[in-house]
């Protein structure tokens, strides 16, 4: 009787903290527009290495030529690394890029990584993958 209570707790626990976890992470298509997608050149001024999901900093001219900062979330540490072979050493400040994102739907400079190209050469491109940050 013990054991089985024991096990029935155990299971118990273990089917909270899966459920817990998988409602806890939120969809990309609630923030993002992912019908959208918005290309820019700009200067990397941050890469932040962390989890939940990578997220890189950089500057943009508007139309009027003033600098506008975006925000440009993608994978976890580990789903870059593994599938698209970054680093934390990928990308530096003064890098040029160019990038493509889904806007954030409240339009604020922010947004979904799609697409970098880094030096001529691309070094991701979820536009055609349907590959989300978190999956």
């Amino acid at each position: 009787m013990v054991r089985r209570l024991s096990l029935f707790f155990g299971v118990t626990a273990a089917l909270l903290t899966i459920s817990e976890m998988a409602l806890a992470h939120h969809g990309s298509a609630v923030s993002y527009d992912t019908s959208k997608l918005v290309t820019m050149e700009g200067t990397v001024t941050e890469f932040q290495w962390r989890n939940p999901h990578v997220y890189i900093l950089y500057d943009v001219k508007d139309p009027q030529g003033n600098v506008v900062t975006w925000g440009a979330e993608t994978h976890s540490p580990v789903a870059c690394e593994d599938q698209d072979g970054w680093t934390k050493s990928t990308l530096k400040p003064g890098d040029k890029i160019t990038i493509s994102v889904f806007q954030s739907k409240i339009k604020t400079p922010r947004g979904l990584l799609a697409k970098i190209v880094l030096n001529g050469k691309v070094i991701i491109d979820d536009t055609g993958r349907g590959r989300q940050p978190g999956q």
